[in-house]
């Protein structure tokens, strides 16, 4: 301000004590005093060759480094800038155009999914008694076992001195059901099947080996004994999954939790095996975030009957959130996308294109709901925007340069007195 009070107080003093002047030289320095004042009060500064470096001070840009210029971010978001293209060029450009319409958008995630074990179908094997492992019927990873098949059997003098307490008790004639039963139970406790201990009253006889067998069909899924090994509570011996129902572990990406919801119809594919658009439900979803991928694991649970679904199988995943209200949307494909902003290209008339800035919504199936910047109707330019914008920002940048060296060049012709060079 104190420039402008110095060039207002020479512009006076010359008016009144230089008769000289004519008033049509003073009002050519009040024009330009006015555009000094515009630029002194002016809010933003910006590159005239990078749009997107903006300042709220003087300086000089970054990348380039060039001085930053004055304007006004109001004039600049009521004014598009225009592109003129003749008929002929558009057709060498190829220049497509689609209308802005209002529907309704389908939320929709497509991501994969991996088949994984139902872990409430998971039985971890440990053995009840310290021995060793004799007699070892599964040997094979992934070997399908059924309902009371033969596992392994296991020497252990702790199961021997159980037995032999038992059917000591047993043979005392102390008819104390309450001393029998906690036998049993001592049995039970110890890996004994109900069959043996019956076996036991009858036979009157200790097992020296002990069998074990698979409590239902399932397949070896993990196998961590040989025969002969010596073997301790702590130890898990093997793990057995029930495959008739598996489950199917996909991720949702952050921006994606609030189309999620359980019970949401999920459809998938799994082209190795022929099988598509297999429907299924989201069972769950869990509550944490991977830190490194920032995604959300999505549980589908689905039958297997025909155990077709193997476990770490890649399935592609469609899960779908509803429609959403009518809305203005268009191509994704035509969207300028930037760090700080979306522009379009609209078309303004037949040889006439302007730029408009937007905001998002919904991005989703290929389109993108836009909140503000155009109307239902518009032109958009869904292909060639990009050579469209770069030809605007370039006449913008020149416009600009043009006009701050004329500024600079006016305020060159006057001295602090208010007299021209």
């Amino acid at each position: 301000m104190k420039i402008q009070q110095l060039i207002l107080f020479g512009l006076l003093g010359h008016s009144l004590f230089t008769p000289a002047v004519s008033i049509a030289q003073q009002l050519d320095k009040q024009a330009a005093l006015e555009k000094l004042t515009k630029a002194d009060t002016a809010t933003s500064w910006r590159c005239p060759m990078h749009s997107d470096i903006v300042r709220d001070h003087p300086g000089k840009c970054p990348i380039c480094g060039m001085d930053l210029v004055p304007f006004s971010p109001h004039s600049d978001h009521q004014q598009s800038e225009g592109v003129q293209v003749s008929g002929q060029i558009q057709q060498a450009l190829a220049i497509t155009t689609e209308t802005a319409r209002v529907s309704k958008l389908w939320r929709y995630i497509e991501t994969f999914g991996e088949v994984s074990y139902d872990e409430n179908g998971l039985t971890h094997v440990h053995p009840r008694a310290s021995g060793w492992v004799e007699k070892l019927q599964v040997k094979t990873l992934g070997e399908r076992v059924k309902q009371g098949q033969l596992l392994y059997e296991i020497y252990s003098p702790e199961l021997i001195a159980a037995q032999d307490d038992y059917l000591s008790l047993k043979r005392s004639g102390i008819n104390n059901p309450t001393l029998l039963e906690k036998g049993r139970v001592r049995l039970r406790l110890l890996g004994m099947d109900e069959s043996l201990i019956k076996q036991l009253d009858a036979n009157q006889q200790s097992f020296y080996r002990v069998p074990y067998y698979a409590p239902r069909d399932s397949v070896v899924a993990r196998l961590d004994i040989r025969e002969g090994m010596y073997v301790e509570p702590a130890n898990e011996m093997m793990m057995l999954a029930d495959t008739s129902h598996i489950w199917v572990l996909a991720n949702v990406f952050e921006h994606q939790l609030d189309w999620v919801r359980e019970g949401k119809w999920v459809e998938f594919d799994l082209p190795a095996l022929d099988i598509y658009a297999r429907e299924g439900k989201v069972e769950y979803i869990y509550p944490e975030l991977d830190p490194a991928t920032r995604t959300l694991k999505v549980r589908l649970s689905l039958d297997n009957p025909d155990d077709r679904l193997k476990p770490g199988m890649i399935a592609s995943v469609r899960i779908y959130g509803g429609p959403t209200e009518p809305s203005l949307n268009i191509p994704v494909t035509s969207l300028i996308q930037t760090g700080k902003q979306n522009r379009l290209v609209v078309k303004d008339a037949d040889d006439r294109f302007v730029i408009r800035q937007v905001s998002v919504g919904v991005v989703t199936q290929g389109r993108a709901q836009i909140l503000s910047g155009i109307n239902e109707g518009d032109e958009v330019v869904t292909s060639g925007q990009f050579l469209l914008d770069a030809e605007a920002n370039l006449q913008q940048a020149a416009q600009r340069m043009q006009n701050t060296d004329g500024n600079n060049a006016e305020m060159a012709g006057m001295d602090m007195s208010g007299h021209q060079h």
